[in-house]
């Protein structure tokens, strides 16, 4: 139950528009970490006044001690003190410990919820977006985004507590002293943040190294596919020197900005001491009272982490800002729409279907009407570059076409089944699994034995006759009533097609199942007037 609910959680969240997710998720953080940073800041304030006790019971001077009578303070020890501290160390520590966790949660939370939306996202993409040749870096970008946001997420929520620290402690340092104050946050605080900004402008941006990464995958895994199927050194050779080249550039860009970035770092550290220096000598010039200075500059050196952190969150915004980029891009895509219509007719009807696979590419189809009936199965015949192929994965749902109507029987809800020429298998134990799940028949039966499958499920590699009489038998046991078979005889042996061609009818037609399927090899003689052709 705990998982199903987790699923519908999280089916719910990522299905959301992208700033509804972050929406979300970023007033969870507040109703979460704004009261554990508060409590945090408080436990702050009273080691700030641990610090003025101690001072208090080393000079006992007890009246600069506000809301506690003198009389029960005299009575405080050294040994009491470090109780006391202890307790106030014990607390802030489980105060802060909170506050981490919990932002560390969210932070997970926030990434596990974006991969499932950049999933979902792709999942729903327009077919003709994956023919763009900038799909590989908007995808790599997003993706590299799913982790940047969390990131950058997790520095706004650390610095509620640096603000609400600030807001605690700067009333104090007026009290303490407010020429001080006043010189610190107007004269000194806008330098630094001047200088920082003029600093993290100066390092490299985020995306040109998200650019160089998206390109160096998406050219390795072509690179692997390259490396499987194609044997000549000349461009194999030419494509390692081009990834080699790739390569140089990845580490140029990535070793730029990890230097600048620890650079820019350093920098803003070594600028933030500086003034912090600069501002207790002044300190030390302007208040005359001893327990003032220490307790100025005790309340000071708290600040000075929050105030590193709220400096260091308007450098970081740049880059959260080109995560939120990367992934609106993606959302803004075109996304799938259903473009079949149900009939209540026996047929597959298309009318005036035009199909080109992008803007400036040469019409595939330009007006096709056809009428495919379903009692009997279909051929499809043509020259190479016809359209054979992309015909199926039109009426698979893998493509849509840019005109024209679809009309499908109601049966055809439940799906089709399309095995590809490329011979992209699933994992072959899943076909096991569905198998071991469903009765098997008579005729499933000899198809299986026909295709050998027992032995080829026991194997580990198989060839592509192999994996096309997998698919075969796959598509027979997916239950589909709509198969499209893409040359799926092509890689079979020759002294095997005509056997497992006539198990595949009877299979086919004991199961109901209608087929339309492309093939340059000749039926076996007693089917050719069992089937319809259609050439294009």
């Amino acid at each position: 139950m705990q998982s199903e609910w987790t699923e519908r959680n999280i089916s719910k969240l990522t299905t959301m528009p992208l700033k509804h997710l972050l929406r979300s998720v970023w007033l969870y953080s507040w109703i979460l970490i704004v009261p554990l940073a508060i409590l945090a800041s408080l436990t702050d304030l009273l080691l700030l006044g641990g610090i003025k006790l101690l001072l208090s019971i080393v000079t006992e001077s007890w009246d600069s001690i506000v809301f506690v009578h003198p009389k029960f303070l005299k009575n405080i020890k050294i040994q009491h003190w470090v109780i006391i501290m202890i307790m106030i160390v014990a607390v802030r520590y489980l105060f802060i410990t909170l506050r981490i966790r919990t932002e560390e949660r969210l932070a997970y939370k926030l990434e596990s919820h974006l991969r499932a939306w950049w999933i979902r996202m792709v999942k729903n993409l327009h077919p003709s977006q994956f023919h763009r040749p900038e799909i590989d870096g908007i995808l790599h970008n997003a993706n590299q985004a799913t982790s940047t946001m969390p990131k950058g997420i997790k520095i706004i929520t650390h610095s509620i507590q640096a603000i609400s620290q600030l807001l605690f402690f700067i009333p104090i340092l007026f009290f303490l002293s407010w020429k001080l104050t006043i010189m610190l946050l107007f004269v000194f605080a806008p330098i630094v943040l001047f200088l920082q900004r003029a600093i993290k402008k100066s390092s490299s941006d985020i995306d040109d190294f998200n650019l160089f990464s998206g390109d160096y995958d998406s050219n390795l895994w072509r690179w692997t596919a390259i490396r499987k199927w194609w044997n000549n050194q000349a461009e194999l050779s030419k494509y390692l020197s081009m990834l080699f080249n790739k390569i140089r550039n990845l580490r140029k860009s990535s070793t730029q900005s990890n230097v600048r970035d620890v650079t820019t770092t350093q920098s803003i550290e070594t600028l933030s001491i500086l003034v912090m220096c600069i501002v207790l000598a002044i300190c030390a010039s302007i208040i005359t009272d001893k327990m003032v200075i220490i307790l100025f500059c005790v309340a000071l050196f708290i600040c000075y982490k929050p105030m590193k952190d709220c400096s260091l969150l308007f450098s970081n915004i740049k880059d959260l800002r080109i995560a939120y980029a990367g992934l609106s891009r993606l959302e803004s895509m075109e996304t799938a729409v259903s473009f079949f219509e149900e009939v209540d007719e026996e047929c597959i009807r298309i009318e005036s279907m035009s199909f080109k696979y992008g803007e400036y590419e040469p019409w595939i189809f330009e007006g096709l009407g056809y009428t495919a009936r379903l009692n009997r199965p279909l051929i499809l015949q043509g020259d190479n570059g016809a359209g054979k192929t992309t015909l199926l994965r039109i009426l698979s749902g893998l493509e849509i076409p840019q005109a024209g109507n679809i009309y499908i029987p109601p049966k055809a809800k439940s799906g089709t089944f399309f095995l590809s020429q490329r011979l992209f298998l699933p994992p072959i134990f899943w076909l096991e699994q569905a198998i071991n799940e469903r009765e098997i028949s008579p005729a499933i039966q000899r198809l299986f034995n026909a295709l050998g499958l027992d032995k080829l499920l026991k194997k580990n590699g198989h060839s592509n006759g192999e994996m096309q009489r997998i698919g075969l038998a796959w598509a027979v046991v997916s239950g589909m009533p709509f198969l499209l078979l893409d040359e799926p005889f092509a890689y079979i042996s020759q002294d095997l097609r005509e056997p497992i061609f006539q198990a595949f009818w009877n299979a086919t037609t004991e199961t109901g199942q209608w087929w339309m399927m492309t093939t340059h090899i000749p039926l076996p003689p007693a089917y050719h007037d069992r089937v319809v052709y259609w050439k294009l």
